[in-house]
């Protein structure tokens, strides 16, 4: 299914189980924007981008989006985008939907350390 500017607009999420924060309501709702500004020829988002995005935790205490919904909608998204460029979205090697969560979930500079540790 391939999405439009106006299907974003109507795209929701639940809530993280409880005993997770999942990820930062205010940056996932922002990054689905620029998305819907993509798709809209306003903005020029790569499938790249969506990829290797990383959202924060939301303070102790809130719970945000579920993880694993915005990353099953980003993973959508993205084979979206790699398909308008004639990218393949599925490659050699490409992430496990446990290791997109959990890179989407860690800060970069964490991330970059813990790469350079393999």
């Amino acid at each position: 299914m391939s999405f439009t500017a106006e299907d974003l607009a109507e795209v929701t999420f639940g809530n993280a189980p409880i005993g997770r924060r999942g990820y930062a309501k205010h940056e996932v709702e922002e990054f689905v924007r620029r998305i819907a500004k993509t798709l809209a020829e306003e903005d020029d988002l790569t499938a790249a981008e969506v990829h290797h995005v990383v959202f924060a935790k939301p303070l102790i205490g809130k719970r945000g989006y579920d993880e694993k919904e915005v990353d099953d909608f980003l993973d959508r998204v993205e084979d979206q985008l790699a398909a308008r460029t004639g990218h393949a979205p599925d490659l050699p090697g490409a992430r496990t939907s446990d290791e997109a969560t959990a890179s989407r979930a860690t800060p970069p500079t964490l991330r970059a350390a813990h790469l350079q540790q393999r």
